[in-house]
């Protein structure tokens, strides 16, 4: 009788420590989304046999405020995106041109590649977008769906993805559509811990939808939760020449 109430004890005290897919979740935003991140940025796309690769520079404040410059080829050097809440403005050098997209539109390819406007400028944390259950776990990695909220409007429906035990760095994201579409897979390659947080420093995106094509993109020069100016993120900066 003693030895089944402390096996059952081992049992309770097992459930009642394990973390929820929630707290996993939340482990996860904590390292993607540091109060302020900026750094440099190498895309390399990738379509059947060729790559092209592309530079930028990143600001981020919070969830709602980014701007990225691309400095590299010579033919997108001056391109600007800003994202405010659920706005983009995009300038184009060239045509010394200001658009605003938003809505569905933010879904349609960054440069050519595999990742959104969307994908690459949003921070809103996972957290607050999806619902999350575990389905698995091993002894390295946590298994876990994620489910839109109800009224939540999101790019992906549902997420599958695989999150290391001792980072909470993801390994790999499935992106699905409402229907249960794959659409894109998202392999991280490489992290840095920066302070008290695990940073995805290189990931491969594929866009399911394509034949032959992926984009990988390499962060360098990174600095977390360092003071930005917030001149940074408006029109004028955008637009300056």
């Amino acid at each position: 009788m003693k030895k089944i109430l402390f096996i059952f004890l081992i049992i309770i005290s097992t459930i009642s420590f394990g973390k929820t897919a929630q707290e996993i979740i939340d482990m996860v935003d904590y390292n993607m989304y540091p109060e302020t991140a900026i750094y440099t940025g190498e895309m390399i796309i990738h379509k059947t046999n060729k790559d092209y690769t592309k530079k930028f520079k990143s600001y981020n404040i919070g969830q709602k405020q980014s701007f990225m410059e691309f400095l590299y080829p010579p033919r997108d050097k001056g391109t600007k995106y800003l994202r405010i809440d659920d706005s983009l403005w995009i300038y184009l050098p060239k045509a010394n041109r200001t658009i605003k997209i938003a809505g569905h539109m933010l879904k349609q390819s960054m440069m050519g590649s595999d990742i959104s406007y969307e994908d690459q400028t949003d921070r809103t944390k996972l957290n607050d977008l999806y619902n999350s259950k575990i389905i698995k776990e091993d002894d390295k990695y946590y298994y876990i769906e994620m489910i839109a909220k109800p009224d939540t409007e999101v790019t992906y429906y549902k997420r599958i993805v695989t999150i290391e035990k001792n980072t909470y760095v993801f390994k790999t994201q499935e992106m699905y559509a409402n229907s249960g579409k794959l659409l894109k897979v998202m392999e991280v390659e490489k992290y840095q811990k920066i302070g008290d947080r695990y940073y995805m420093t290189e990931f491969k995106m594929s866009d399911k939808l394509k034949q032959n094509t992926y984009t990988k993109i390499i962060i360098t020069n990174i600095e977390l939760d360092v003071d930005i100016n917030k001149n940074i993120f408006t029109i004028k900066n955008l637009e300056k020449r």
